[in-house]
């Protein structure tokens, strides 16, 4: 549609010329002292025109041969620049593909060629984590130092990359230095907040642990399930620097209701209990939890107690343990805690019995263990040598 528009622009101007040369009588009269020159005035118009369009055109051609360096100049900077947009993309590709080394390669060339300084900030930070992933932590750490000339901008990524490349070399002293100053550029990032719950864990601090998980469940930045696991481990840790059984009775209270419904947990307190001496209160643990909902794994740790309990205290549990098993005769963990009692009460008909059900029920090593040396002290030789066999053989099998 333009050049029919500029065609019939011209062809307008044709006729206007034609109609105006067959009026125009006049001439024109040129002189040059000794010269006088007469002409017709219509060619005089044609030979203005034709010198007004032959000086724009010598002119327009010195100013392309005057520009043409600049223009060269100009091409190589813009063919260098997409080869490093095209490097740039390779790089990213390769990074999330698991190629490293080309990853690495790509950026660098990027960065070589590259004029913005985010697309050469985002071309370090890919051969930084590229290096990081190949375990090149001199390559890694020379990206991040160029990373810091980049600005403001890319200070914040290189921050939290730096963080956590350091926490996985557990430099924990540096990494907590990077984490303040990416708080500090931004306060309520989860990116950020979620390095610093590593690194709490990682240097045994459970109160800041607690304290970060609540903050980023409450921000939905991390799972209930997460943050369930996350307070196991802070509880854990609380619980190792417990030093005696009171301490550990009154810490033990302050876990939330629905928290101490965990059967790890519970499992770790009891093991925490027995290790301060009070065996007692680690099957109290146990038992609570059993009598409010069974658990085979619950019933099945009960029985690395009762060799440390009293008469009474085995009595006791023999006896909470018999009223389970009327509803839970298949269980053969529970089976196996009522048969190490009974052996320990030196009832060796009942305790051949339960465990003998429970190997039934599922053949452990734990189980033959306690047959053969149930056997052994009954001078049952042959059997209790054929329950040894048994536990060489399921041992082998496991370290296989």
């Amino acid at each position: 549609m333009k050049w029919v528009l500029w065609l019939v622009g011209l062809f307008a101007i044709a006729v206007g010329f034609a109609l105006f040369a067959e009026v125009s009588k006049g001439y024109a009269i040129l002189i040059l002292p000794p010269y006088r020159v007469e002409l017709s005035l219509n060619l005089m118009v044609v030979l203005l025109l034709a010198a007004v369009i032959a000086t724009y055109l010598i002119l327009r051609a010195l100013s392309i041969a005057l520009s043409l360096p600049e223009r060269v100049k100009r091409f190589q900077r813009q063919k260098k620049l997409d080869a490093a947009r095209h490097a740039l993309r390779d790089a990213t590709l390769s990074l999330f593909e698991g190629r490293y080394q080309k990853a690495e390669r790509e950026a660098i060339k990027s960065v070589d060629n590259e004029s913005d300084a985010q697309n050469r900030a985002i071309a370090l930070l890919v051969a930084a984590r590229a290096a990081h992933a190949v375990k090149d932590a001199g390559k890694r750490d020379s990206y991040l130092v160029r990373l810091e000339n980049e600005g403001e901008a890319a200070e914040l990524a290189r921050c939290v990359s730096a963080a956590e490349f350091l926490l996985e070399d557990k430099q924990y002293v540096a990494a907590r230095a990077v984490i303040d100053r990416a708080r500090q550029l931004s306060p309520n990032l989860t990116a950020a907040l979620r390095l610093e719950l590593r690194l709490s864990l990682a240097q045994g601090a459970p109160d800041a642990v607690l304290a970060l998980t609540e903050k980023l469940l409450k921000a939905e930045a991390i799972s209930p399930e997460q943050a369930r696991r996350y307070r196991l481990a802070a509880w854990r840790q609380q619980m190792g620097g417990l030093i005696d059984a009171e301490e550990l009775k009154r810490w033990w209270s302050k876990i939330p209701a629905q928290e101490r419904e965990n059967d790890e947990l519970r499992i770790a307190a009891a093991q925490h209990a027995h290790e301060l001496g009070d065996t007692p209160m680690a099957v109290d643990f146990l038992t609570r939890r059993l009598d409010a909902s069974y658990s085979s794994e619950l019933a099945g740790e009960l029985g690395r107690y009762v060799a440390d309990l009293d008469d009474e205290g085995r009595l006791a549990l023999a006896k909470r343990a018999e009223k389970w098993l009327e509803t839970e005769r298949r269980d053969p963990r529970l089976l196996l805690t009522l048969g190490r009692l009974a052996v320990a009460q030196k009832l060796w008909g009942k305790a051949q019995g339960y465990l003998e059900a429970s190997a039934t029920l599922d053949p452990a090593l734990a189980t033959h263990a306690e047959l053969a040396k149930l056997f052994k002290r009954l001078d049952r030789d042959e059997e209790a040598r054929r329950h040894f066999d048994e536990c060489v053989r399921l041992a082998l099998a496991q370290a296989g």
